[in-house]
């Protein structure tokens, strides 16, 4: 009885194979047909994997660069989106907390992610301060910015499109773009395009200031770039002095670049230097170093201000750098006024 069942089961479970097969023999346009509908179902379907997986490649590498850099959100406040569209015009905007940006979808993964870091950077960089700034120091900061994400994130292919087909276009040769990009990107081998100049030029919009342009301020972003240039390329043993003090951007540099004057005269030359600067009404000064040696320095620096009453320590950000570590320390000089007798 069981046997019976279970091929009357069986030859239920085949009937309707059977029924197709007969079917499609007598009907074979539809097996062309059918496989054609369920071949451009599968393409479709591969199509927008594809496309996921390129967008979310890009997004995953910018936004971890973004909060690496940035974790306090200050310069940079916005995540990524991209969005593939059919034309070949790229556009972006601030929609919920995010740069969306739209653009066509390019074979060669370098470009794509070279032409969304782009227009990324020229939304989500400095925000509140792109308006007041002078248009070639903005300009000079967006390219050193361009060249550390693809350089860091190693996107060497993308750093070469972008060397060969914008920097070299931009940063022609003589110009302050030039001039300014050189800086920067010089200066953040020693920690400092990250930890000061970007969130210096950050303050420019959080002044209030409901002015499209102000004299003083654009002043402001061309003075402390051409402080930031001398001291870039200040050569050994030429003394360049890293305080600027404007009407917004007021703040020294200390840069701890050579473990043999600690090793030689001690914190002395660097407490001579902090304390001439608080003299001179500096809003804030940074500490900067790389290296284990140069991070020890900087953090006896520290602790000798422990107590002090005119110099507050703010903030401490170390990340790694190449090979090694580098470390930025901001401290805030205090008014006058709160100092004790």
């Amino acid at each position: 009885m069981v046997d019976i069942l279970s091929a009357l089961a069986g030859a239920i479970t085949l009937s309707p194979l059977i029924a197709i097969a007969w079917y499609l023999a007598k009907n074979p346009e539809k097996i062309e047909k059918w496989s054609s509908m369920i071949s451009k179902g599968l393409s479709s379907l591969s199509i927008r994997w594809e496309k996921n997986t390129l967008a979310n490649d890009i997004q995953t590498d910018i936004n971890s660069f973004s909060q690496s850099i940035d974790p306090q959100n200050g310069f940079l406040p916005y995540k990524i989106k991209i969005d593939w569209v059919s034309r070949k015009s790229k556009e972006a905007f601030i929609r919920e907390g995010k740069v969306v940006v739209k653009m066509r979808r390019y074979g060669n993964q370098a470009r794509n992610f070279l032409y969304a870091t782009i227009e990324y950077t020229e939304k989500g960089l400095l925000p509140e301060s792109r308006h007041l700034m002078d248009k070639r120091v903005l300009s000079a900061l967006e390219l050193a910015f361009i060249n550390k994400l693809l350089t860091e994130r190693k996107r060497f292919d993308s750093r070469q499109l972008f060397i060969d087909e914008i920097y070299e276009e931009q940063a022609k040769e003589g110009s302050l773009i030039k001039k300014y990009s050189e800086a920067f990107i010089n200066l953040d081998d020693k920690g400092v395009f990250a930890g000061v100049v970007l969130p210096e030029y950050s303050l420019l919009g959080k002044t209030g200031s409901k002015e499209i342009q102000n004299e003083k301020i654009m002043a402001d972003t061309i003075g402390f770039a051409e402080m930031l240039s001398r001291l870039a390329n200040k050569r050994h043993g030429h003394d360049v002095d890293p305080n600027y003090k404007g009407s917004i951007i007021s703040c020294a540099i200390v840069l701890i670049a050579r473990s043999e004057t600690y090793e030689e005269k001690g914190l002395a030359p660097y407490i001579t230097y902090i304390n001439g600067c608080v003299e001179k009404g500096t809003r804030c000064i940074y500490v900067c170093g790389i290296g284990e040696k140069n991070i020890y320095i900087a953090q006896q620096l520290r602790d000798g201000y422990e107590s002090s009453k005119r110099v507050k320590f703010n903030s401490q950000t170390t990340k790694a750098f190449q090979n090694s570590t580098a470390i930025v320390l901001k401290f805030d000089v205090l008014p006058v006024s709160n100092k004790k007798t």
